[in-house]
């Protein structure tokens, strides 16, 4: 009988082993591996049994690597070994250990069940219910189940629900909060008419309770509490030090935001004055190569006359840079509003992270912002000549149509001039055709404005990591000693995205040593730029707002005339980008350059900003230098921010659902007993 129960023993316990190991990754192989993971594992399922437990799930039926609290300190340790006593969080890595519960959302639109991908973004009647089950009552019996989520005003604000479910309309969302019976499954119905439907995740939380439900509120605020300041463990976000660094970023967003306001508008009157100029030179050019009678539509002859005037120095040449001056200053202009979305960007990110790796952060987006800006300014230039070349003709057809209305002959028509183009600016509305061509060319011109607004972006992110060095760098993960989380090797960012080296290679030492060097320049030629600013008294903005000319670019459009003018045109537009002393030439390597990086042209201006902002970027710092395996390679802890980010979030909603279900609840309400974990989680399902 002994041997039996022996051998019972033995059989039970490589049962538990099988059921630990299956949860473990495929690479614990050899003996000695699998038992460290079995006792590893059973150290987890021991310190999940005694802390309440967070976790940010990766979708509605895989959730993330668990977060355990308890209220017994302060302090963050990664270390499932350390003291139990003298951590208030510790972190299990995902599927090590199984949470007691079932989740699941489905959705109806217009009455037939869909998919979470068809329902998102869906126009109609959206139906949602939410299913929460424990997969293991002996586990959760105690435990009262509380669900929340919220629903965009935008997408619709005529939510209905379950009788007893809360419904509560808010300024910028609905709230929508059940709280369940003890050991009991909950479930919630609701709809809303939705038009493009998005909701946010879930918050779900289970708590234990007693007889007057203040156990219950008090339990629910502790268990946010802590998830709300579970970010802080991993970052610097509620320091001194940020709280001042976000007063200076909200100055100069709103100063950004008041030089957009006021730019803009000044630089559009501008530019609308420019364009006019521009139609008034090229239409009064066409006027005075009028020949013979007149008729309907343009005349051919006349518009060789004023295409011949774009080479040289008249006033249709002049009209033409000053235009592609305008243009490219209220575009420009429009740098402004990027940056301040930006420093409002980066303000929500401290607020909610700290600075912990911002610095890298910033110095990639940085430098993404300013590849899509250039890339979008090019095609918003080729797209702005493209629809010039119609305009340009559909002006001059309805110009010479009015003309023959107003009776005007070759040898009069100067006298009725002005009337004529005024009469065909008042009523482009009702002329479908030069509308479309007009309505063409604003689409162009809010091309190129939104990529200046990526462009602000660049500047401003990369101006802030140097006006704000000393502040960030203290909160800055590429500073630290630690390499481990969760126990485990820390995932390396490189060139390629590949952990293959380590940061004390000597290509690492010496690539960190070039980028220090480099923002040290950097950081000396913004102070020097600030302080005279300061001696100028004004306040130093985070973008430069002027563009020189590029004529091969925003005048090429003269050049697409020749195939309506035929071979005559040729010698007149092959020289168009030569206007007002800007010309294109090639480079050793065959490409194009602008001159007016070398010279300056009748504009007065020099260098174009693009150039030399592209030039100041720390290109190297995110990855597409000349040499790949160049860029710095720096730890990256941003998927457990970004974790427990999240789980703030949808404390958040729990904490405003807490405030609706219980209004008349005393705020320091003691937590009752709960003999099991608790749990808080947050849950995507869309």
């Amino acid at each position: 009988m002994r041997v039996a129960s022996v051998h019972l023993r033995h059989m039970l316990a490589a049962s538990i082993a099988v059921t630990l190991v299956s949860a473990a990754p495929v690479c614990a192989v050899g003996v000695s591996n699998v038992v460290d993971v079995v006792r590893r594992n059973g150290e987890y399922v021991s310190a999940v049994a005694s802390h309440d437990v967070m976790s940010a799930y990766e979708s509605v039926d895989e959730p993330g690597r668990l977060y355990l609290t308890s209220d017994a300190a302060s302090a963050t340790d990664t270390d499932m070994n350390a003291d139990e006593g003298a951590t208030s969080s510790q972190r299990v890595p995902q599927e090590r250990v199984e949470l007691p519960w079932d989740i699941t959302a489905t959705f109806t639109l217009d009455g037939p069940t869909v998919s979470a991908s068809k329902i998102s973004g869906a126009s109609g009647v959206v139906g949602i219910r939410i299913d929460l089950k424990s997969e293991r009552p002996e586990e959760t019996a105690d435990l009262t189940p509380i669900v929340a989520f919220t629903i965009p005003n935008r997408v619709g604000n005529d939510a209905t629900s379950d009788e007893g479910v809360l419904v509560s309309a808010g300024n910028s969302s609905t709230l929508v909060a059940a709280v369940g019976k003890p050991g009991e499954d909950l479930t919630i119905h609701t709809y809303v008419t939705a038009k493009n439907f998005t909701m946010s995740s879930l918050s779900v939380a289970a708590v234990a309770c007693d007889s007057e439900r203040t156990g219950c509120y008090g339990n629910l605020t502790s268990l946010t509490d802590r998830a709300s300041t579970l970010v802080d463990g991993l970052t610097n976000v509620g320091s001194q030090r940020n709280h001042e660094l976000i007063a200076q970023l909200e100055q100069l967003r709103d100063h950004e935001k008041e030089l957009a306001e006021t730019t803009i508008a000044q630089r559009e009157q501008e530019h609308e004055q420019a364009f006019n100029g521009y139609i008034d030179a090229y239409v009064g050019s066409y006027t005075t190569h009028l020949s013979g009678s007149i008729g309907d539509t343009t005349q051919l002859t006349a518009i060789l006359g004023t295409a011949a005037e774009l080479n040289g120095d008249t006033a249709v040449a002049q009209s033409v840079v000053d235009l592609a001056n305008a243009v490219n200053d209220v575009s420009a202009a429009y740098r402004h509003t990027g940056a301040a979305d930006a420093v409002n960007e980066v303000i929500r990110t401290i607020e909610q992270r700290g600075t912990s790796g911002l610095v890298a952060e910033l110095n990639k987006r940085a430098g993404e912002e300013q590849q899509r800006g250039a890339k979008d300014y090019s095609a918003g230039q080729s797209q702005l000549s493209s629809a010039m070349i119609p305009y340009s003709m559909d002006f001059t057809d309805a110009y010479t149509a009015r003309l023959k209305e107003l009776g005007a002959s070759a040898g009069s028509a100067q006298n009725l001039e002005s009337q004529a183009i005024a009469d065909v600016r008042n009523s482009i509305d009702g002329n479908e055709k030069l509308k479309s061509a007009s309505s063409r060319v604003d689409d162009a011109m809010q091309a190129l404005a939104d990529a200046s607004e990526h462009t602000g972006q660049a500047s401003a992110f990369h101006q802030i990591v140097l006006r704000f060095a000393d502040q960030l760098d203290a909160g800055d993960d590429s500073t630290s000693s630690d390499d481990t989380v969760d126990g485990s090797e820390v995932t390396l960012k490189g060139s390629m995205g590949l952990a293959s080296a380590s940061e004390t290679s000597l290509a690492g030492r010496a690539e960190r040593a070039r980028i220090k060097a480099q923002r040290k320049e950097e950081r000396a030629q913004a102070d020097a730029a600030n302080q005279q600013n300061a001696s100028d008294g004004t306040a130093a903005s985070l973008v430069d707002d002027k563009n020189a000319i590029s004529m091969d670019d925003v005048m090429s459009y003269a050049g697409g005339l020749r195939s309506s003018f035929g071979a005559a045109a040729d010698t007149t537009s092959k020289n168009v980008a030569k206007v007002g002393g800007v010309e294109s030439k090639k480079s050793s390597d065959g490409d194009s350059v602008d001159s007016a990086s070398e010279n300056t042209g009748t504009t007065g201006k020099t260098a174009s900003s693009e150039m030399l902002m592209t030039s100041a970027l720390p290109i190297a710092a995110y990855g597409i230098a000349g040499s790949g395996n160049r860029t710095l390679i720096v730890p990256d802890n941003s998927d457990l921010i970004d974790e427990t980010v999240e789980i703030a979030a949808a404390a958040e909603i729990l904490q405003q659902a807490l405030q609706k279900l219980y209004p008349d609840m005393p705020v320091q309400s003691q937590p009752a007993k709960a003999a099991q974990s608790q749990y808080l989680l947050a849950v995507p399902v869309l």
